[in-house]
């Protein structure tokens, strides 16, 4: 936990193990619509990049529905810290990057938090449609020649 700009925010670290997908299709997940109204920040240069290591994500509707994604140090990119004022939150992100990566969530002794602990801590998050969601997300179909596969349909 740490307090920010006055504002209470809660951390967690996940150790990435392989690229990123899309960042849209965690607005998707989060928010249950591949359309669903937010702003976007990051380091991808490409919308498509599965390399970025930062996104801000915040609902234009609801301006409590944000999380960030950021590496922990310039030096150390495996590790990227979730970040929210909603506790849930952070541990709703931070499954679907460990998800998404093959990667791990860790505590503050670096020791791996279960996936099966994190479902428990996300309050009434329907993470089973979500996830069905993220999977069927039309951003899954994007590439580099055809970043807004979107438009085709």
């Amino acid at each position: 936990m740490k307090i920010k700009n006055n504002i209470t925010e809660f951390e967690i670290r996940v150790r990435v193990k392989s690229n990123r997908p899309d960042f849209r299709i965690f607005a998707s997940y989060f928010f249950g619509d591949d359309f669903y109204n937010y702003d976007s920040e990051g380091d991808c240069l490409l919308v498509t990049s599965e390399k970025w290591t930062e996104l801000y994500v915040r609902s234009r509707e609801n301006s409590d529905l944000w999380f960030e994604i950021y590496k922990e140090d310039e030096e150390q990119s495996l590790i990227l810290k979730v970040s929210s004022k909603n506790i849930e939150t952070t541990y709703i992100i931070a499954y679907f990057l460990a998800r998404e990566t093959n990667g791990e969530v860790l505590d503050n002794d670096n020791e791996i938090i279960l996936m099966s602990t994190l479902e428990k801590l996300m309050g009434d998050f329907d993470l089973e449609n979500r996830l069905l969601i993220a999977d069927n997300s039309i951003w899954r179909e994007a590439t580099t020649n055809n970043p807004y596969p979107n438009l085709n349909k």
